[in-house]
């Protein structure tokens, strides 16, 4: 029997889930509507509006109005950024798993609001600034549509839940990904993308380093790419290593801890006796090997697809192959390419395809919660006898299944690049 109080957060994110499922069938319902509004309103003043409705004010009510506090990292994330905030050395002075730039940036609203609740917000207007970045880069000639594919985004529920209530930062690394096809679509350097993955990669997290590679096999001028990355990427390891040693090699320490759900958390009640999962560091390097031989062999794949084409298959292969085989992945990990895969392909034509993503992503919404709450457990057979237990990892398999359905879609090429400039 699930204990309500215990359960309450996962209660509220499945009601909240729901809600944003039947909004997005209404917003469907009434699509021609809301795009005719859309044009009368324009481009800038439609963002706005939906980003406010649901992003902002959604924001305000759970922690003005109803004093919900803070969830999963944010507090990590706020510690860090207090001592940011009191210009300390990051990985010298106070400890981060991010990358040098990132608690510098979640301080900047501290100094108007010292709550874990600013650092939330600060991941609510980043993700806004990202999605943004987003419908200009991947813009059509009918406005009206892009901006109605933008409110169903905003009605995703694993983003609104992820980014609102969980306070996690994983757009981020999207937000770069996007800018540098946005630069390339206007001036077509290897020295910007350079620039722009190696700030990338002080900005966001150690993960961003598995997209850098697979970009320098596909530019021109590799040379001047790799002079961008050491641009701005030279200057901050020398003031690192200059002032703190060894210490800036914290970020790329790898998970120690297995999550779900993964290969491994769906076959462990097949596989438990072997103790396959007790060598996390060895089945941690052993999924980058897969992530990264799969994803050079879907880049020469690609080689005849220009900046803007490969960029989102190859982002979708990286992060969804590492929620498949990565042992320390988990549902969170949705929120990096839910963008992409949205606004990256003409998926968005197909019926089946927002069923099944909306259906996914419920799921996604609410399972990390839940699997917290039931003890983090790798299930045996044995756990099945318990409903909470059996219920979660349906729940997983659901997630498993539907990453690789998007898998599918993304390396069979089914989507169409001509909403592409």
């Amino acid at each position: 029997m699930m204990d309500i109080s215990t359960y309450g957060i996962v209660y509220l994110k499945v009601l909240i889930a729901s809600g944003l499922c039947f909004l997005a069938f209404l917003s469907f319902r009434f699509r021609t509507t809301l795009e005719q509004l859309f044009s009368n309103l324009g481009k800038l003043k439609s963002f706005l509006l939906i980003s406010v409705l649901f992003r902002i004010i959604p924001f305000v009510i759970i922690y003005i109005v109803l004093h919900l506090k803070a969830q999963s990292d944010v507090y990590i994330f706020w510690k860090s950024a207090q001592e940011a905030s009191k210009f300390k050395l990051v990985y010298r002075d106070f400890e981060s798993l991010y990358s040098p730039f990132f608690p510098y940036i979640t301080a900047l609203l501290l100094y108007i609001w010292d709550t874990a609740e600013a650092v939330t917000l600060t991941m609510v207007l980043v993700e806004l600034l990202t999605l943004w970045l987003t419908l200009h880069t991947f813009s059509s000639k009918n406005q009206a549509s892009d901006l109605f594919k933008t409110l169903i985004y905003l009605l995703l529920p694993a983003p609104f839940i992820f980014c609102i209530i969980g306070g996690q930062e994983d757009i981020w690394m999207w937000g770069f990904a996007c800018l540098m096809i946005y630069c390339w679509q206007r001036k077509k350097s290897d020295l910007i993308l350079g620039i722009i993955t190696g700030l990338g990669l002080l900005t966001t997290k150690a993960f961003f380093v598995l997209f850098i590679p697979l970009v320098f096999l596909k530019v021109n001028n590799k040379i001047n790419f790799i002079i961008g990355n050491c641009i701005v990427g030279l200057p901050v390891l020398i003031f690192l290593f200059y002032y703190g040693g060894t210490s800036f090699l914290m970020p790329i320490r790898l998970a120690q801890e297995p999550m779900a759900p993964n290969f491994w958390s769906i076959a462990n009640p097949f596989i438990w006796s072997l103790n396959l999962t007790n060598n996390i560091k060895l089945l941690n390097w052993l999924g980058l090997f897969v992530i990264l031989s799969f994803a050079l062999w879907q880049t020469y794949l690609s080689k005849n697809l220009n900046i803007q084409q490969f960029v989102p298959k190859i982002w979708i292969v990286i992060f969804g192959l590492m929620m498949i085989i990565q042992i320390g992945s988990y549902a969170n990990y949705i929120f990096i390419y839910a963008m992409p895969l949205l606004f990256g392909f003409n998926f968005f034509k197909d019926k089946k395809f927002l069923i099944i993503t909306f259906f996914i992503q419920f799921v996604a919404a609410f399972q990390p919660s839940l699997w917290f709450r039931t003890g983090k457990p790798f299930l045996q057979f044995k756990d099945f006898a318990e409903i909470r237990f059996t219920l979660e990892y349906a729940f997983e398999i659901i997630i498993f299944i539907g990453v690789l359905y998007w898998l599918n879609l993304v390396i069979r090429k089914e989507g169409s690049f001509d909403s592409f400039k």
